[in-house]
């Protein structure tokens, strides 16, 4: 059966689906009667409307089978372009109804946590992340969702706690809706079958009306059943519970091991595996129309699909197997933008591993990032989670760390800018000050370079608490926002602590703060420290008034700004400083706790905001103009000449990147042509050296993205790394073309 007739059905069948620019957007007919139910039963508490929510799903969804795919999915509840979020799924109804709560606990602070983002200080997406979630797929797929189910009904056998006891009737009934889903499926196939012809639908067709009716009931016994289940428990949970569930999972992990059987007993050809393989990952590809405009597409192109291939596992063995390679293989072949491939490395990764990630690199395929073992696990160990836990981390997004299964780490709601505190240390603030309710010092007056480190420094750390104060407080209300007892059903400890996890009861409930614009905030003080302290060239007022002026008429010591020691050069000057800041970051998070009574956890990562909150940052020391792009991430500056790559890394090996467990990224470009397989594996070990938690590397031709500006037309398969996904140069906005052409070129050596 050809795979352009599943492109084909695919690209109808998501068209058909989308909500984004059509009047009204989306709504299920559910809502209604689901509002009804409500109004009949006030007395009715959040846990046990998400029980009912779930069970008028189970029974009312349509479900639909795509004649060229064996993968049973389309419940009819979401829009295409859905993966969880509330207001694209019919699971969003219980948090569309109870978010207004968000606000009404306290209308001051939130409308200063709004303003926060308007200003470009920091996001202010909801007070918890409801995006960036993952299954706890190798759990399920290990004892079955009827494990959880048995152990659910023993906990309510023993509960005695009216509230613990709505939860656990809510998570129990929340999985029997989930496997009523799967029956529908089944006699759907079933029907269906008894009315085909067609040889190869109905192989399909048995194959779903099979595995639907057990799987994931019970455990996966096949590859196919393995497939199937990863697919329909990504596809079904967000939409049930209204949180987006972004990970697909770690396929080679727990899939490679019946793909081997399944070889072993010739139960399938490879020639088979791999037909299964390409109809598994060409789904997410469609759900967006990827050659549309970035200005008239939905979320700028950007789907949060992520899979995760190699690392190790629960033991510390390391992953590399058939599965591995054919998503590799496939990936490439198919020529896909999603799912995301995040590729986890060690000093132990094997090297045909790594020649088949970088073949993509190698042929300008800009579609994949690197996750560091040997970085992240230590981080999460050092967080206190368990190293058997660690090992099975996956990224819930862009880059977002989560240890599957065991938490939800919330991602990525709260980019802070540090560019930003720079900027209001120093240019008038009164605007933004009575907007958040932040306060900042001015540097005005420092008699020494102490009293500008404290100054800018404990205007960062004191935005950084509000923010983080504003998120524990007001986020408390989670639960009674969008209670979701059957994510919490399969998330490690919920159950026996009788719990949701938006009440904190998961084994780990970190809240993680992406900081942005490191490189401008580290090298603005380095700009101050050089050249009106450590060599008397310029006074403090004269820099700070070139700095207000945006830098007009000051060209000459701008120029000296742009030649002091900058983060990225590997130098003892810019590593130590770098090193100092972020520590002092961090220790200002270390006692705060979160919605959830869990900690604050940091991370070196941004997002669009690298090009959205340009304009509002106005000039900084580092030699930086208003509207100039900012920093992503560890990236050094793009103002300065480019430092070698082994610079870079030198850099971030100085910081103690161990107190980020929530990632740290280094976005890198690197010249396409004169690339090799053997230099991009050094290049890539080279990174695990570095102590950093991920890689977005492009390997670029910057001649071509030029003329793909002025002929946009032939340059149609240009794809290029952003932030923290991938997208067709060509649709692209002006600015983030403007943004990616501005990007330094680094150098190997």
């Amino acid at each position: 059966m050809s795979l352009e007739a599943l492109r084909q059905e695919l690209r109808a069948h998501y068209a058909a689906r989308a909500c984004h620019g059509k009047p009204g957007g989306y709504r299920s007919p559910l809502w209604d009667e689901l509002d009804a139910y409500a109004t009949a039963h006030p007395e009715a508490s959040p846990v046990q409307l998400k029980a009912v929510q779930y069970e008028l799903i189970a029974e009312r969804f349509e479900p639909t089978l795509l004649r060229h795919s064996p993968f049973h999915f389309e419940m009819g509840i979401k829009a295409a372009e859905g993966d969880g979020e509330p207001s694209t799924c019919a699971g969003g109804w219980l948090f569309r109804r109870n978010a207004h709560l968000f606000r009404d606990s306290g209308p001051a602070d939130y409308d200063q946590y709004q303003a926060a983002s308007r200003l470009g200080l920091h996001l202010s997406y909801h007070y918890p992340d409801v995006d960036h979630h993952t299954c706890s797929y190798a759990a399920i797929l290990r004892q079955g969702l009827r494990a959880f189910h048995a152990q659910a009904e023993t906990e309510l056998a023993v509960c005695t706690d009216p509230e613990e006891r709505d939860f656990l009737d809510a998570a129990r009934r929340g999985l029997l809706a989930w496997r009523r889903i799967g029956e529908r499926f089944s006699a759907a196939a079933e029907r269906q079958l008894a009315a085909c012809s067609d040889p190869a639908q109905r192989r399909f067709l048995a194959m779903v009306a099979a595995a639907a009716k057990e799987v994931p009931w019970r455990p996966p016994e096949s590859f196919y059943e393995g497939l199937a289940a990863l697919w329909f428990l990504h596809e079904t949970q967000g939409a049930l519970d209204g949180v987006r569930i972004y990970v697909l999972g770690r396929l080679d992990h727990l899939l490679g091991p019946l793909l081997e059987r399944d070889l072993a007993d010739g139960a399938i050809s490879r020639a088979e595996a791999y037909d299964l393989l390409c109809r598994y990952l060409l789904h997410l590809d469609y759900k967006l129309d990827l050659d549309a405009p970035v200005e008239s597409a939905y979320n700028r192109l950007e789907l949060g699909g992520t899979l995760i291939l190699g690392g190790c596992d629960e033991t510390g063995a390391e992953v590399c197997n058939d599965v591995t390679l054919m998503v590799l293989r496939a990936h490439r072949e198919l020529d896909l933008l999603y799912p995301k491939l995040h590729c986890r490395v060690s000093r132990n990764s094997p090297q045909a591993y790594l020649d088949a990630i970088n073949q993509n690199l190698l042929a300008g395929r800009n579609v994949l990032s690197f996750l560091n073992d040997d970085a992240i696990i230590p981080a999460q160990i050092r967080a206190g989670k368990r190293p058997e836990d660690a090992r099975n981390y996956v990224a819930g997004g862009c880059w977002e760390v989560i240890v599957e299964g065991c938490e939800h780490s919330a991602g990525a709601n709260c980019y802070f800018s540090l560019a930003r505190v720079m900027d209001l240390s120093i240019h008038p603030a009164a605007e933004v000050e009575t907007a958040t309710g932040d306060r900042f010092e001015s540097l005005d007056g420092a008699a020494d370079f102490a009293s500008v480190y404290r100054i800018a420094v404990g205007n960062a750390v004191r935005a950084l608490r509000r923010m983080c104060g504003m998120i524990g407080e007001h986020g408390k209300v989670w639960p009674e926002v969008n209670p979701s007892p059957l994510f919490s059903a399969c998330l490690a400890d919920c159950l026996a602590n009788h719990r949701d996890y938006t009440m904190g009861s998961g084994r780990y409930n970190p809240h993680a703060v992406p900081l942005a614009g490191f490189a401008i905030f580290v090298d603005s003080l380095l700009a101050i420290r050089h050249l009106c302290f450590a060599t008397d060239r310029h006074s403090l007022a004269e820099l700070l008034a070139a700095v207000r002026a945006n830098w007009e008429g000051h060209d000459a010591l701008r120029a000296e700004a742009l030649a002091t020691p900058s983060f990225g050069d590997g130098s003892d000057a810019s590593n130590d400083l770098a090193h100092q800041v972020l520590d002092g970051l961090c220790a200002g998070l270390a006692d705060l706790r979160n919605e959830r009574g869990g900690p604050f956890a940091a991370g070196l990562y941004n997002y669009r905001d690298v090009v959205d909150w340009a304009p509002l940052t106005r000039a900084t020391p580092d030699g930086r103009r208003q509207g100039d792009f900012l920093s992503q991430g560890l990236t050094p500056s793009r103002l300065r000449p480019s430092p070698g790559i082994t610079s870079v890394f030198r850099s971030t090996a100085a910081l103690d990147l161990g107190q980020c467990p929530a990632n740290s990224v280094l976005t890198l470009s690197a010249p396409l042509g004169g690339q090799s397989l053997a230099g991009l594996g050094h290049l890539v070990r080279a990174f695990v050296l570095s102590g950093a938690g991920m890689l977005q590397p492009n390997c670029v031709d910057r001649a071509e993205l030029l003329d793909a500006r002025v002929h946009p037309d032939q340059h149609r398969d240009l794809v290029v790394r952003l932030y923290g996904y991938s997208a067709r140069f060509v649709a692209l906005t002006p600015a983030m073309q403007d943004e990616f052409l501005d990007r330094q070129l680094h150098v190997c050596g």
